[in-house]
């Protein structure tokens, strides 16, 4: 992707979003994240972060797993409360919801884990590396992967 896509704000708020995951995951022990990319443009932009997750279930991966997939939606509260941004679109955070949700579901040791701490939790860590992720949105935006 070049950098005809780098005034997208669409794909600036995607990549906002996709970043508020990677902060979370890239910090988890033995975690690899392999890619974060974004395509697309205007409002069909679309976006992923590819992990290896270790084949340990560990309570740090679980509760990292959890806190990572709210962290794409707490990515997005804080980015379009800036001024020119595109409206806030709950809708693009369904597909991580549904994964949250399933995962809360069928793990018993995830339903343990009170869903208002986890989102605290997320919102704190998205906060605390927002300057990372505004350094680096741009660039996702514009390239459509993260360089890892």
């Amino acid at each position: 992707m070049g950098s005809r896509f780098a005034d997208d704000p669409h794909r600036l708020a995607v990549a906002h979003h996709e970043l508020g995951h990677y902060v979370v995951w890239n910090t988890l022990p033995g975690v690899r994240i392999r890619e974060v990319r974004i395509t697309g443009r205007g409002s069909g932009v679309e976006g992923w972060v590819r992990v290896d997750w270790p084949d340990d279930d560990t309570e740090v991966i679980d509760r990292g797993y959890l806190v990572g997939l709210l962290a794409g939606r707490e990515a997005d509260r804080v980015h379009h409360r800036t001024p020119g941004t595109p409206a806030y679109r709950e809708a693009g955070c369904v597909h991580d919801m549904r994964a949250f949700r399933r995962a809360r579901r069928l793990h018993a040791p995830s339903r343990a884990l009170p869903e208002h701490r986890l989102r605290a939790e997320a919102e704190r860590l998205v906060r605390a590396r927002w300057d990372q992720i505004t350094h680096l949105a741009p660039d996702l935006a514009a390239r459509g992967r993260l360089r890892l």
